[in-house]
């Protein structure tokens, strides 16, 4: 029996968004931005496509090539060399070859020419995600498995529903589920810690536009964090964290030993 958690979505305010309403002061030049500026904006196509360079194309191209011809000459050879001796089992295996010679075919089609697209996040958020007004973006629904607590870690379990929950998109619209195959008490009990995490953790993510947004790939950076961060709040916050971030291992951690110890009681049925 299959044990799911929805963990709650976070409600965070507003989501930061590209959008301004008429006579907005943008605050990177003060100049007064014009409403219709920002609708024409709005109205640019939210993605295009990139083209992929010839030399990267061509020699998949002649592969392809390659592969039909290997394919061609081989079912000739088939079609004009009957087994009379079992002609029927013949006829059968020939038809389910040049089925198949068929399908890898339409295969290949979409290959011939792939196409790349650049997205434009920026004009999706002043389409459908206008501030001051209801955000029109889609509900989105993440999942996440998992099996055995003790050979898949509940911190990195945690790490990956943090992440999902700090993505940069308005709270109200993300839910994360877990489906527990083995229905331990482990990884709800872990659940539940990281839930109340969470709201400490995506409040941090979204006013600083933290990267990355695991806590532990992003604390285990061995990069310079004050880097173009001006505001002295963001040196205390982020300590703050860091160190909210270690006693939440700690009680991860904890609950892994009790279940190693107690293998009994850390499962459900």
């Amino acid at each position: 029996m299959k044990q799911e958690k929805n963990v709650v979505p976070l409600s965070t305010g507003h989501a930061a968004s590209e959008g301004r309403a008429a006579g907005d002061i943008d605050a990177s030049t003060d100049v007064l931005v014009d409403d219709s500026l920002l609708n024409d904006e709005a109205r640019q196509p939210l993605s295009r496509k990139v083209s992929i360079p010839s030399s990267r194309i061509n020699p998949y191209k002649m592969v392809i090539i390659l592969r039909l011809i290997i394919l061609s000459i081989f079912l000739h050879y088939r079609i004009t060399n009957p087994v009379n001796d079992a002609y029927p089992l013949w006829l059968l295996s020939v038809i389910c070859e040049i089925w198949f010679a068929i399908s890898s075919i339409l295969d290949q089609f979409p290959k011939w020419l792939p196409v790349n697209r650049e997205t434009y996040l920026d004009r999706l958020a002043l389409r459908y995600d206008r501030e001051g007004e209801p955000s029109q973006l889609a509900a989105v629904d993440i999942f996440v498995s998992t099996v055995e607590p003790l050979k898949e870690p509940p911190l990195v379990i945690a790490n990956t529903i943090l992440s999902i929950l700090a993505v940069d998109y308005p709270v109200d619209k993300v839910s994360c589920y877990v489906s527990d195959d083995g229905a331990s008490m482990l990884t709800f009990e872990a659940l539940s810690e990281t839930s109340e995490f969470a709201r400490r953790w995506v409040l941090f993510c979204k006013k600083f536009s933290i990267e990355p947004r695991a806590p532990e790939w992003y604390f285990a950076q061995q990069v310079d964090y004050l880097k173009d961060k001006v505001h002295p709040e963001f040196v205390r916050e982020r300590r703050a964290m860091k160190r909210e971030y270690e006693e939440f291992k700690i009680r991860i951690n904890a609950l892994v030993f009790m279940a190693q110890k107690f293998p009994e009681e850390s499962c459900m049925g």
